[in-house]
């Protein structure tokens, strides 16, 4: 099954599954309840991942109160939806509508797959519940920030502690212990190139005030 895509948002998303209920607006009067988590989340919206089945040629959510029948919803021109966001540790709901801006639906190994972009009508929000969900979304940006902080420091550490073993190794002619500090060196290295570029695209959304 070949995947259709509309235009995905250029912004960085938070990678974090926020348990979500949703429901697929257009299609009936009274539209399923889908329950999922998020993939990725952002100020403006979020994107999810729905298991599809196929079931005498008709493709069914099974996540939530009863299977819901995709078809409908996929050839409407306006796939608009309600959310319903439990935010943790608290489970503080939000409630938001938005639309689907993207969305890319096809096979995997062993079922099929439904996932999309979904960009909130800000300006219909709830005050209380736009400033929540800003707020949640802020704060944990600024807290993973800090744990790639965290992990710089941890491969700088590593990557020191790597080459003071392997001088040690390699003066005493201990071999064994000379190739342990190079990959020590090597993992922290690694390790530090990688926290390094994720909290810098953090540092890049606080320049561009995305956040």
């Amino acid at each position: 099954m070949g995947g259709h895509m509309f235009t995905r948002r250029k912004s960085k998303r938070l990678e974090i599954s926020v348990p979500v209920r949703i429901k697929l607006l257009g299609t009936d009067k009274h539209p399923p309840t889908i329950e999922t988590v998020t993939r990725n989340i952002s100020p403006v919206g979020i994107s999810i991942e729905l298991q599809v089945t196929l079931t005498n040629g008709v493709f069914f959510i099974q996540e939530g109160e009863k299977p819901a029948n995709l078809i409908p919803y996929l050839v409407l021109e306006n796939k608009e939806v309600e959310l319903e966001i439990a935010l943790p540790p608290d489970e503080e709901k939000v409630r938001a509508r938005g639309r689907v801006i993207w969305y890319d639906f096809g096979s995997g190994e062993v079922s099929y797959y439904f996932r999309a972009g979904i960009l909130f009508f800000l300006k219909e929000m709830e005050p209380k519940d736009r400033k929540t969900w800003e707020e949640f979304v802020r704060n944990t940006a600024m807290e993973t920030g800090k744990l790639w902080q965290k992990m710089q420091v941890v491969g700088v550490f590593a990557f020191i502690a790597g080459i003071v073993i392997f001088i040690a190794g390699f003066l005493g002619n201990l071999t064994t212990t000379a190739t342990i500090g190079i990959l020590l060196s090597f993992i922290g290295l690694a390790g530090f190139i990688l926290a390094w570029w994720q909290y810098r695209s953090f540092i890049l959304l606080k320049k561009f005030k995305i956040f």
